[in-house]
């Protein structure tokens, strides 16, 4: 397993020569040429990776080179290739060489080119240090380092107003979450006395239930900024001011999936403490409802998709507070999957359109896109969870596990599906069907993206529908990392605590098998009534925006307060600039009256005023004569004799 060193260091390596060379080179796609191979290297090693640990189940950690050392612990650069982080590697990997391909095409033309595709390599490499971490400061480091790409890439059109300031929001938003975190791993060495997770796990019998679960807690904080999770979920919708690429790449293989990946990770953790596991629960199935309502009314291609992350985000994150941990991360894989066939495919529209966004001016394009159109499709399929479309297998089994669960959490996450279903088709009808409402300019130069663009779209469409039919196989593999009972690294004591803590959900065991599920998907009352509710949200679009039988107008009027509430998303934006954007304005004036005006002014020009004042009276006494200043020294004289006999 020595050549795992490559899967990291390939995209390093493109980022240190594009970023050296890449205005040098002789012609634009090189850059492009480098990225990829850069990438597509390190896929191919993480496949060969996977396979290998495949075979054996095994469990290897690979140590490169000392880093720090702090009194006695020795904090080290290595890797963590084990199930969990195989697949997450491949993910990683391989859904990034497609956005990269697919990248040269989109980004042609940009004076900037070498630039993008030296932030998108190093993009990749922060969010692979993140991924084969063993300790929490490396994981750290690629925590942090995701957070400067995507900073980078979100305002890589620095020039525009609006790019620079979503770069920035989400800058500082993500600094909410990282603050958290990073108490979390200070207080994880405080308790532990070692960062590296495998001795975490075997010392947390010798931890506190409270102290435990303050660590859980402090490190699900960065996990809530990171992934975009309520109430820190505001930077994403607006990350899309960033290149459409970037914009795929931080919503499906990377950024905001490093929260779900971390809190699966570190699954012991959050698994001893059932506090910590509501939590996780509480704001995924929040963040999943939420964040569908506000999908439903946006009118921006991206927009909409992005709100999507958020809520299938939240699934994960319920399904992991659920204890469903391997649910959540072979949703996390096929979302990352068909996520980034929709991103592609907006972006392949919006090339079309010379960037037009807004899906109420768009319509009847299907014809001219037939590959665009068709990918987007099985891509929309599969997020409304219609089988036998990848969807139906990862995100299905999260609702059947919430019934048997918490009712609460089920009937949110199911009315999420029936919203999810609603506004994808609601975004597919009006762009690719509908009326036709483009303008003549537009419409006569609609047509289909260049290969480099549609070949990575083809080629996630087909991994969309048949990566469903792989979830006994991803179940089994996933067992080593995730199932407490075949964690081979855990001590006997530990696994009890898990377990312990995994006690209230451990009793659902969803079936692994994909073929039987599927059946019993389609054959069990709740089976149907979930697809049943994901084909009426489908059917409810097509009434609205293809037949045109209700006018959606009238829809938003009757429901005035309601649309109100979901089209300014649920006002958090709005309470934000009250408390931190105008609260602090005016906080800061109140500082500045108080602590420059009255205080630092008031002592400056007091003590300035008092001189001026004390000068003027002893000016008046400085008669210029002698016989003036006898005087002065008689009258003193004779006050002095006074005040000692008083006194005495």
């Amino acid at each position: 397993m020595e050549y795992l060193w490559i899967i990291p260091f390939s995209p390093f390596i493109a980022f240190v020569i594009i970023g050296l060379f890449g205005y040098k080179f002789p012609r634009e796609p090189l850059s492009g040429i480098v990225a990829v191979a850069g990438v597509a290297i390190s896929a191919i090693a993480s496949v060969i990776g996977f396979i290998d640990v495949a075979k054996t189940g095994g469990y290897y950690n690979l140590k490169l080179f000392s880093w720090l050392t702090i009194e006695n612990y020795n904090i080290t650069v290595s890797i963590l290739w084990d199930p969990l982080s195989a697949l997450m590697t491949c993910v990683v990997t391989c859904v990034s060489t497609f956005i990269f391909i697919f990248a040269t095409g989109y980004m042609k033309g940009d004076e900037s080119y070498p630039r993008f595709f030296a932030y998108l390599s190093l993009f990749v490499f922060m969010m692979l240090m993140l991924t084969l971490s063993d300790n929490l400061v490396q994981l750290f480091f690629g925590w942090e380092g995701v957070g400067l790409a995507s900073y980078l890439l979100i305002g890589f059109w620095h020039y525009k107003k609006s790019a620079a300031n979503a770069a920035m929001e989400s800058f500082v938003v993500n600094r909410v979450g990282d603050w958290l975190f990073l108490l979390g791993i200070l207080l994880a060495f405080a308790t532990f006395g070692t960062l590296d997770y495998l001795q975490i796990f075997n010392k947390l019998p010798e931890a506190g239930y409270v102290v435990i679960t303050a660590i859980a807690l402090l490190l699900f904080g960065g996990a809530i900024g990171k992934s975009a999770q309520i109430p820190l979920h505001i930077w994403l919708p607006n990350a899309m001011e960033g290149p459409t690429p970037v914009s795929a790449l931080i919503h499906a293989a990377t950024m905001v999936a490093a929260g779900v990946y971390m809190v699966a990770r570190l699954m012991p953790v959050f698994a001893a403490s059932e506090v910590a596991l509501d939590t996780v629960l509480f704001v995924g199935t929040m963040s999943a409802f939420i964040a569908a309502t506000m999908g439903l009314v946006q009118n921006d291609i991206k927009r909409i998709i992005a709100y999507s992350t958020l809520s299938q985000l939240g699934y994960m994150f319920a399904a992991e507070g659920l204890g469903l941990f391997s649910e959540g991360m072979f949703h996390l894989t096929s979302h990352a999957v068909f996520k980034a066939l929709l991103f592609l495919g907006s972006g392949s529209v919006l090339i079309a359109l010379h960037h037009l966004l807004d899906v109420q001016k768009m319509g009847q394009i299907g014809r001219a896109m037939p590959i665009t159109m068709g990918t987007f499709l099985i891509g929309s399929l599969a997020l409304a969870g219609i089988p036998p479309f990848v969807g139906f297998f990862s995100k299905d089994p999260i609702i059947e596990g919430a019934y048997e669960i918490n009712s609460f959490v089920f009937m949110l996450l199911w009315g999420g599906a029936f919203l999810t279903a609603f506004y994808i088709f609601r975004l597919f009808f009006l762009a690719f069907f509908s009326t036709d409402r483009l303008d003549h300019h537009t419409r006569e130069h609609v047509h289909e993206s260049p290969p480099n663009m549609t070949v990575p779209l083809i080629v996630l469409a087909t991994a969309t529908v048949l990566l469903g039919f792989f979830r006994e196989f991803f179940m089994n593999f996933l067992r080593p990392s995730l199932d407490p009972h075949s964690m081979k690294f855990l001590s006997e004591e530990t696994k009890r605590i898990v377990w312990e803590g995994l006690s209230r959900s451990s009793h659902v065991e969803i079936e692994p098998n994909a073929f039987h599920f599927l059946g019993h998907s389609l054959t069990s009352f709740l089976g149907i009534v979930i697809l049943g509710t994901a084909l009426a949200g489908i059917f409810t679009a097509f009434l609205i925006y293809q037949l045109r039988k209700v006018d959606p107008v009238k829809i938003g009027d009757m429901f005035q307060p309601i649309y109100k509430l979901f089209y300014n998303r649920w006002y958090f934006d709005h309470i934000y600039y009250a408390i931190f954007v105008y609260g602090y304005y005016k906080l800061s004036k109140v500082l500045w009256f108080v602590g420059d005006k009255v205080i630092i002014d008031g002592v400056v020009d007091g003590s300035a005023k008092v001189s001026i004042f004390g000068g003027d009276i002893f000016r008046k006494i400085q008669l210029g004569r002698i016989s003036g200043y006898v005087l002065q020294m008689l009258i003193g004289t004779v006050i002095f004799i006074a005040l000692f006999f008083i006194i005495r």
